[in-house]
C-alpha cells in the first residue's frame, strides 16, 4: 500500500493526490512517525511498573520488576532534557508490579494496588493508596474507609480534575472483576459506582482504559480465560456503562497501554495477542466515528506487552518499557509518537482546484507524475531524519509523464520535494507493501 498525502505548496494549485491500494481502490489512512529519543540515562529494563504525565514534557513512573527484581523506585523523565532522574524518598509505596498510575490534578498523582509475590508480610495483593506531590516530590499514604479490594491488572485513568476512575482486575479473592471505582480527592475517599454486571465491561484482567473526553473513559481488551475486544464508553455524569459496537473492529488484546491523543480519540500500542507479547501495531479509536483504524507509521518500536504509553501533549505519546515475551527481550528504552494530520474521509478523492492539469499516483512500485505541460522537471525523495533517497535534477519531459521508480525503497514515511518550472511542491508518502 503507498499512501500519498500532500503537505503545502508554494505557486501550484495543479496537482490532484490520489489514495490506491495496489489492489485498486481507494481508501484512506492515519499515519504517524515513531522516534527513539536515546536518553543518556534510564531505568533499568522492566515491566508492569505504573506511568503518568505529569506536564511540562514530563512523566513519573514508579515500581515494576524484571526476572530477578522487583522495584519500589521513583523516576520522573524530562524531554527537555531528554533524561530520566531518580527521586530519592525515604517515605514511598513498598516494591510492586502491576499496579496503577493517574494524575488525578495538576501536582498530584494516585497510586493503587499492585502485586509483590516476595512480600509475605503485608501480603501479595495490594490494596493501598498513595499520591505522589509534584511540588515537594514526595509520597504520601492515603487512608480512607472504603476503598476497592486489593488487585492487580485493573485499569486506572483520571477521569476529571480530582478524581480517577478504576476498573476491574484480578482481585485479592482470585477473581476477575468489573466494578467500577470512583477517588474523589477533595473527599478523600473511594465510592464505588454500583452498576448491574450485565451492564458493564467484562468481568476481566489486562483490559486498558484512558480519557477520551472530560468524564468519559474508554474501556478495551483484556483477558477472561480468552483475549477479548469489546468497547465501552463509561459517562460519569450518567453514571452508566455504554457498549459501543464500532463499525469497523480491532483486534483481541490484553496487556496493552491506551492514551488519549487529542479530544474524542485515544490510542492503544502493543500487547499480548493470540501469537504472545510481541504486539507492535497501534490503533486509533475516533469516539465520533465509532471507529478502531490501525495507524501507518514510518518504523515501529520492537513489539512487547506490560509496558506503557501516556498522552504527551501536541498529538504525541511516550512509549516506555516493557517486555517481548518470544524473545525475551526486557526494555528500557523511551520512544515518541506523533498523530501526523489526516483530513481524509474514506473513499474520497483530495484534489486542488485546478484538478484537471496535473496529478500524481501511485502504481506497481512507481509514482506517476502528469504534468499540464513539458518542462524542466527536479525532484528529491527524503526520509524522516532529512536523507536523501533519491534525486534527480534538469529532467527534460517532452511528454506529460514522468515516473519515479520506489521498488528499491524499504517501508516507511517519505517527503518528496518537487520543483517544476519554478514552482515547488512538498508531498507526504507512506509505503506500506
Amino acid at each position: 500500500m503507498i499512501l500519498i498525502q500532500k503537505i503545502y505548496s508554494l505557486n501550484i494549485n495543479r496537482i490532484i493526490i490520489l489514495f490506491f491500494f495496489l489492489s485498486s481502490y481507494l481508501c484512506s489512512a492515519q499515519t504517524g512517525i515513531w522516534e527513539e529519543l536515546r536518553p543518556t540515562n534510564s531505568p533499568s529494563p522492566r515491566l508492569a511498573f505504573g506511568m503518568a504525565e505529569i506536564g511540562e514534557g514530563k512523566v513519573l513512573i514508579f515500581g515494576g520488576n524484571d526476572a530477578d527484581r522487583i522495584f519500589d523506585e521513583t523516576w520522573i523523565y524530562d524531554f527537555q532534557t531528554n533524561t530520566w532522574s531518580e527521586i530519592q524518598n525515604d517515605i514511598h509505596p513498598n516494591k510492586r508490579y502491576d499496579h496503577r498510575l493517574a494524575r488525578i490534578t495538576k501536582n498530584k498523582v494516585l497510586l493503587f494496588g499492585g502485586w509483590d509475590p516476595k512480600n509475605l508480610i503485608d501480603g501479595d495483593y495490594k490494596g493501598d493508596t498513595w499520591i505522589f506531590d509534584l511540588e515537594t516530590l514526595s509520597w504520601s499514604e492515603i487512608k480512607s474507609l472504603t476503598k476497592p479490594s486489593a488487585r492487580i491488572s485493573f485499569g486506572l485513568a483520571q477521569l476529571s480534575d480530582g478524581k480517577v476512575i478504576l476498573v476491574g482486575g484480578d482481585t485479592v479473592e482470585a477473581n476477575y472483576a468489573n466494578d467500577t471505582w470512583i477517588y474523589d480527592l477533595e473527599d478523600n475517599k473511594w465510592i464505588q459506582i454500583y452498576i448491574d454486571i450485565f451492564s458493564a465491561p467484562p468481568k476481566c484482567e489486562g483490559a486498558t482504559i484512558a480519557q477520551i473526553d472530560t468524564n468519559k473513559i474508554l474501556f478495551y481488551g483484556g483477558w477472561q480465560y480468552n483475549l477479548l475486544d469489546e468497547t465501552w464508553l463509561f459517562d460519569y455524569i450518567e453514571s452508566k456503562w455504554i457498549k459501543i459496537i464500532p463499525k469497523s473492529n480491532s483486534i483481541p488484546v490484553a496487556g496493552s497501554s491506551m492514551a488519549n491523543i487529542r479530544k474524542n480519540e485515544v490510542v492503544f500500542w502493543g500487547g499480548e495477542i493470540n501469537s504472545g507479547g510481541n504486539y507492535n501495531e497501534m490503533w486509533l479509536f475516533n469516539f465520533i466515528n465509532s471507529t478502531w483504524m490501525k495507524i501507518q507509521t514510518n518504523i515501529k518500536p520492537d513489539g512487547r506487552y506490560l509496558h506503557e504509553i501516556v498522552n504527551f501533549g501536541n498529538n504525541k505519546i511516550l512509549l516506555f518499557g516493557g517486555l517481548n515475551n518470544e524473545e525475551n527481550r526486557w526494555h528500557n528504552d523511551t520512544w515518541i509518537f506523533t498523530l501526523q494530520p489526516n483530513d481524509y474521509k474514506d473513499d474520497e478523492i483530495i484534489y486542488s482546484e485546478d484538478y484537471s492539469k496535473s496529478y500524481l499516483v501511485s502504481y506497481d512500485n512507481k509514482l506517476k507524475i502528469k504534468l499540464n505541460k513539458s518542462g524542466k522537471l527536479n525532484f528529491t525523495l527524503f526520509d524522516i531524519y532529512g536523507k536523501i533517497i533519491s534525486e534527480k535534477e534538469n529532467v527534460v519531459e517532452d511528454s506529460l509523464y514522468f515516473d519515479i521508480d520506489i521498488s528499491s525503497i524499504s517501508n516507511g514515511l517519505y517527503f518528496l520535494v518537487i520543483k517544476f518550472n519554478l514552482k515547488n511542491e512538498i508531498i507526504k508518502i507512506l509505503i506500506n507493501r
